[in-house]
């Protein structure tokens, strides 16, 4: 296959499959829907994939679908090296990353927002801030600011980074035998 033509269908499939998958993370973490973003994604992107997987939830719709455009587009690049078990195998395993880096960079990215911009009406700023408060508000809970200081962004970030190691470490384990 011409290097050129994979090239373009690796890259469109990743971008829909990650607009799939910004629309699962958004349903999951309860984003409100009146934000531009989550809505247009809601209302532009969810209907696809309910259409094409009429699963009646459209969450788990959005990220089967989001997985069946990753498998094909790592297998129109990689169909002559791996077999289609390691191509969708990596998909998975790729899925979870994706999912838990926009985690860390959305805690990342509410950490800055507080210094820089602490009460910013901006939708991106409260879509992050959203996103963030999914990951830290079970943090609080247990951790309280200490003299106005919060350390739930570090701890946060540190558990985010011990389970997607961990999950990763598992799915890799676990499809050893099948590689």
């Amino acid at each position: 296959m011409n290097i050129e033509y994979s090239f373009f269908v690796v890259l469109i499939t990743m971008f829909l499959s990650y607009l799939f998958l910004f629309s699962f993370l958004f349903r999951i973490t309860r984003v409100n829907f009146y934000n531009p973003v989550v809505n247009f994604l809601a209302t532009r992107v969810e209907p696809v994939s309910s259409l094409v997987l009429p699963l009646g939830n459209p969450l788990f719709s959005s990220l089967l679908f989001a997985l069946g455009l990753r498998i094909v587009g790592l297998f129109v690049a990689y169909s002559d090296s791996y077999s289609l078990i390691f191509i969708s195998i990596l998909s998975f395993v790729d899925i979870v990353n994706f999912l838990f880096r926009i985690m860390f960079y959305a805690v990342i990215g509410s950490v800055i927002l507080s210094w820089v911009a602490p009460m910013n009406q901006h939708p991106i700023a409260e879509l992050v801030n959203s996103l963030s408060d999914a990951v830290l508000s079970p943090i609080r809970k247990y951790l309280p600011s200490m003299g106005g200081l919060d350390f739930s962004p570090i701890i946060g970030l540190l558990l985010l980074n011990l389970v997607n190691s961990v999950l990763i470490s598992l799915i890799k384990s676990l499809s050893g035998p099948l590689l």
